[in-house]
């Protein structure tokens, strides 16, 4: 049968500054005088809380504790690990890449290291590439960790209605780390990753940003911080993933209602709630973390993940769909036995 690429184990973890949503308001009055109405941002997007990251502590710092956590899960040294991925959209440096700094961290020196970077969709790419190694027998046990320090992408100074509008998809960030571990077995039990599916639509990049950084807005404080279209982000989001959930489940020979939990990325309650209404999944099935955690882009699947373990909700042969969205605009769907 060949192959198959299973998960061995899965973690995360929060920074320890908690910020309710009327905080992230008051700030923005602390930092420019514009009066956000008290809980408009509960109320547009579901979320009551989420965390910051300390002064000093980086990308790598959160994927490693994150990836403790998986490791220990999984019974596992770090010296296991032949092949580490950092899958996120923050980083530490531009150059080397992080993952180099988070194999230092967790001493795992027997492993090949890079970075993988789509926005939010960089843990599913991660675990993409890490699965074709494994199954070319390049690596016997991958880590794919998430880092991410979003909240230094919040623009504080708003002055506009407009601006607002713009600015409000960053209010709701949250800095978190995750990371999953898989492995290669001869033939899976009936279990591990079923297929990978991914569909971009390039000329929608526009729709979610952070300018700077690169050749067009290298070192520019104007375009430092994440702007987004949310009703485009919305348009994008309903038009392709319900038909991507449905062509990954016909391809596989799945029924939607077979599926028992769902990790999703998360931009606000309502989105997921619509999307699971379209895609005929019931929502109790979703692993809710916007809620505490904010959007935590490409941590949220795999604290989805994380949670669903700790719930006691993966047993041996549950079925887990995953589905991501990202700025770019990309969707991607991972269907796995447990």
């Amino acid at each position: 049968m060949g192959t198959k690429v299973v998960f061995a184990g899965v973690g995360h973890h929060l920074p320890e500054e908690v910020v309710t949503s009327e905080e992230v308001e008051r700030r923005v009055f602390e930092h420019s005088n514009f009066k956000i109405p008290r809980g408009l941002i509960q109320k547009a997007t579901g979320i009551t809380e989420r965390h910051y990251r300390a002064h000093d502590e980086q990308a790598s710092d959160l994927a490693h504790k994150a990836a403790e956590v998986a490791l220990q899960r999984a019974e596992m040294d770090a010296k296991d690990i032949d092949l580490l991925i950092f899958a996120a959209c923050t980083q530490d440096l531009a150059e080397p890449a992080t993952a180099n700094i988070l194999q230092e961290k967790l001493g795992a020196n027997q492993s090949q290291v890079f970075d993988v970077k789509n926005a939010c969709n960089s843990f599913l790419n991660g675990l993409d590439v890490a699965e074709s190694h494994i199954k070319a027998g390049k690596a016997k046990n991958a880590l794919i960790a998430v880092g991410e320090t979003l909240s230094l992408s919040i623009a504080w100074h708003i002055k506009s209605t407009d601006e607002l509008r713009s600015h409000i998809p960053g209010l709701t960030l949250g800095d978190a780390g995750a990371a999953a571990i898989i492995r290669g077995e001869p033939d899976g039990n009936g279990r591990g990753i079923m297929g990978t599916s991914f569909l971009t639509q390039g000329d929608q990049w526009r729709l979610a940003t952070v300018l700077s950084g690169g050749s067009m807005h290298r070192f520019s404080e104007e375009h430092s911080y994440f702007t987004g279209k949310s009703q485009g982000i919305r348009d994008q989001a309903t038009k392709y993933i319900p038909d991507m959930v449905s062509a990954t489940m016909k391809r596989i020979g799945w029924k939607i209602e077979e599926v028992d939990v769902v990790c999703c990325h998360q931009v606000s309650i309502d989105l997921a709630e619509d999307l699971c209404d379209i895609c005929n999944i019931p929502f109790e099935k979703c692993i809710i973390s916007i809620r505490d955690c904010g959007n935590t882009a490409a941590a949220s699947i795999p604290i989805g993940l994380s949670r669903a373990w700790a719930e006691g909700r993966l047993k041996p042969g549950v079925k887990v769909l995953l589905v991501g969205a990202a700025a770019g605009f990309s969707v991607g769907v991972v269907p796995l036995v447990w």
